[in-house]
């Protein structure tokens, strides 16, 4: 991608003497440049510069009226800051000194006349590459500072509602301190790993390993910044009554097997062993409540497990009692202090004497675990010795049914084709540029910009596989689009995929007929699963 757009890149050639330029010229024509422009008159560059706006100057040094070093000045003067505009400097002057004031002057990059064409061509190369890579980290560092002042502003919402809560609790200025401490760290150190690590995985040198631990880096901020968000959206729904329950019949088995199966590689890279033990007649054990808040708060305490034990294991389960059922998470990590016990489910809260944590996360853990299966109609309660490892216990009411109901196969009438058709629904090109470069190698894509647009393709081409269905956008939400199309394609599969993430959306939107939900930002491999369910 980045090859074929170099031989479109804007090149400014600034020499004195023509048959220097006529040499550029012919290199540049015979690699396949087609976009260049060259002066004799240095006093031309600047104005040059503000109209043909190059993408790499080729300049000479001594020249008449302005020299190659005044030129740079200029060009420093005039030129918005953090602006990469690679200059290479081509000059008959090869001493030491001339080449690193140039250099200091601002010139990525120095040759000595006379130089190899085979080297200009490739240094040339090497700049507009670097320039390209500069635009495109420029431009995902602006789509994330979008995305960070639209979180921020969604924060901000949430901070009010909890400023209201803290005021009608018992310990409201110890929490609005915490809190305040809490959401500035938790913001910030992400959000340094990811600014700092993406200004480095540009550079030329680095190596594969380096790009790749760069690349690990800045996935593990990003997760930790949408992961404290969406704590501080869950808590202030739980403090202000605002979280939903909705209950239905949930086969409890395998709520605990998708929480198993979601943090198998975090215990593996800790070398833990993570075992998962259910009764004998777990199988189709239906549990009336709400499983996709009861497997958020079950994860909370599976992610606590994790994080304070570093030798041995964890263990998933749950036992059915009479009046009750115990879902159960065991480790052999730390402990907790026995006077410390009664202190973990407020905000903000680890087992410090200092009342300050010593692991990264929001701290919200378990305030939010405790308050979804409060919510639920069930408690929390925990068994922990200092060094012994700790057992936290989710009760909750016995309202189990043996289900007798065999898995109904699903009847696909979707036809199949080498690679499905798949319509991405989404107003925000970077969005949609995201998803279609994560789908575009396997499968052939349409995009809409609105609802009304879906609905009108959903009508007029009977070959689309599947919509990935955006949820805000003009004139026709997606939950209103998808209510038209069900009500003439029923058997199309609609995935919303949107960045509607709080506690209740998932239900909401699959109650207004979606027929699966994803969050954005999106996983790639999330998203591949979904569509591979309801193209197969």
């Amino acid at each position: 991608m980045i090859d074929s757009m170099t031989k479109k890149a804007g090149i400014l050639i600034v020499d004195d003497n023509k048959a220097n330029i006529d040499v550029l010229e012919n290199l540049l024509e015979i690699q396949g440049y087609s976009n260049f422009k060259s002066i004799t008159d240095s006093r031309l560059a600047i104005d040059l510069v503000e109209s043909f706006e190059p993408d790499l100057i080729l300049l000479d040094l001594m020249m008449p009226h302005l020299n190659g070093f005044q030129v740079m000045e200029m060009l420093n003067a005039m030129l918005p800051q953090n602006t990469y505009l690679p200059v290479l400097v081509l000059t008959a002057d090869i001493t030491i000194e001339t080449k690193q004031r140039a250099l200091a002057a601002g010139a990525k990059d120095f040759l000595s006349k006379p130089f190899d064409l085979n080297e200009v061509g490739l240094r040339i190369k090497n700049l507009i590459e670097t320039r390209f890579l500069h635009q495109q980290l420029n431009s995902q560092n602006q789509i994330l500072e979008e995305k960070v002042k639209e979180r921020t502003n969604e924060l901000e919402k949430t901070v009010i509602d909890l400023e209201i809560a803290k005021n009608k609790a018992e310990a409201s200025d110890r929490l609005k301190t915490a809190f305040m401490n809490n959401i500035s760290h938790e913001i910030r150190t992400p959000l340094n790993g990811i600014v700092g690590f993406a200004s480095f995985i540009i550079q030329p040198d680095l190596s594969m390993e380096e790009k790749e631990e760069f690349l690990e880096i800045l996935n593990t901020s990003s997760d930790r910044l949408i992961n404290t968000i969406t704590d501080y959206m869950d808590i202030s729904l739980i403090i202000s009554g605002n979280m939903e329950v909705h209950p239905k019949p949930v086969d409890i088995a395998v709520v605990l097997m998708e929480v198993h199966k979601f943090f198998k590689e975090s215990c593996a890279k800790k070398n833990l062993e993570f075992k998962l033990q259910l009764p004998n007649n777990a199988d189709n054990l239906i549990l009336n409540t709400d499983g996709i808040i009861l497997r958020k708060a079950i994860s909370k305490l599976v992610d606590n497990a994790v994080k304070f034990t570093d030798v041995g294991s964890i263990t998933l389960g749950f036992e059915i009692k009479n009046e009750k059922i115990d879902i159960y998470v065991r480790d052999t990590g730390k402990g907790i202090e026995k006077e410390a016990q009664e202190r973990v489910y407020e905000f903000f809260m680890q087992e410090d004497i200092n009342n300050t944590r010593g692991h990264e996360g929001s701290g919200l853990g378990l305030s939010i675990a405790n308050g979804i299966i409060q919510l639920l109609g069930g408690k929390i309660r925990l068994e922990s010795e200092k060094n012994e490892g700790t057992s936290m216990f989710v009760e909750l009411p016995n309202n189990l049914s043996l289900s007798s109901l065999k898995p109904k196969s699903k009847t696909n009438t979707i036809k199949k084709y080498k690679k499905p058709l798949i319509l991405i629904v989404e107003d925000d090109n970077s969005n949609y540029s995201f998803i279609n470069a994560l789908l575009r190698k396997d499968n052939n894509t349409l995009r809409a910009y609105n609802g009304q647009e879906v609905v009108d393709l959903c009508k007029k081409d009977p070959d689309i596989t599947i919509v990935l269905m955006d949820i805000k956008m003009p004139v026709m939400n997606g939950i209103e689009a998808t209510q038209l199309i069900k009500s003439f394609r029923n058997d199309l599969p609609i995935i919303a995929v949107t960045a509607y993430a709080q506690s209740g959306d998932e239900y909401n939107i699959k109650a207004a007929g979606c027929d699966d939900y994803i969050a954005k930002p999106v996983n790639k491999a999330e998203l591949m699963s979904l569509i591979q369910q309801h193209f197969n």
